[in-house]
């Protein structure tokens, strides 16, 4: 997730130039948004030409991936802490959904990015594909720990997940009013309506 920009220099002397540019990026994005981000902008940001950005993310298209990565990969550590101990079924799901809602929340920007239209459409980023599936396993456990039949949980954790997402996303945008002291609540009667309803 975000961390604090590192200050620019003349030259670069950290020991790893992608992650402190993909640190950059989710700065930016938080920030300013999507369209903000430039690799140029970012090569001033860490302090280094823009030629060696490039040696790392030939395009922004890469980069971005690199960014949605990240976002999937610390989705998925959330989510696990969420569920550590929670019986499979419905208190698994409601936890792993509030704390979806609580990710959104702190980093939306970063939501609206890994939510919105496929990065990897063309499969050139298999590690972005494997984050994304490592978060979505959680909600899948949920799934599959409450007894359903194998062959029907992945896509009843995609129809959830996909829900859910849009719900938060309406939320966030302030098409679906809901106080931020109620957000929570909402969303955990908005997992057992969709649980009940996927059963």
């Amino acid at each position: 997730m975000p961390s604090k920009a590192p200050p620019k220099r003349d030259t670069f002397r950290h020991g790893n130039l992608p992650e402190a540019l993909i640190d950059a990026a989710l700065e930016r994005l938080e920030a300013e948004g999507v369209e903000a981000i430039s690799l140029r902008d970012l090569a001033r940001d860490v302090g280094v030409n823009h030629r060696a950005v490039y040696r790392h993310f030939p395009d922004k298209l890469s980069l971005l991936a690199r960014v949605a990565e990240r976002g999937w990969q610390q989705l998925a550590l959330r989510l696990k802490k969420a569920t550590a101990g929670k019986a499979p079924g419905e208190p698994a799901l409601v936890a792993a959904g509030t704390a979806f809602l609580q990710c959104a929340r702190d980093y939306p920007n970063l939501f609206h990015l890994m939510g919105g239209a496929r990065i990897n459409a063309e499969g050139e980023f298999p590690t972005l594909e494997a984050a994304i599936i490592e978060a979505l396993q959680v909600f899948a456990a949920g799934f599959a720990g409450s007894g359903m039949a194998p062959g029907i949980v992945v896509e009843r954790t995609a129809v959830f997940v996909a829900s859910l997402q849009g719900v938060i996303t309406q939320i966030l945008h302030h098409r679906l009013k809901v106080a931020p002291p109620k957000q929570k609540a909402f969303i955990a009667n908005t997992c057992r309506m969709l649980i009940k309803g996927l059963s």
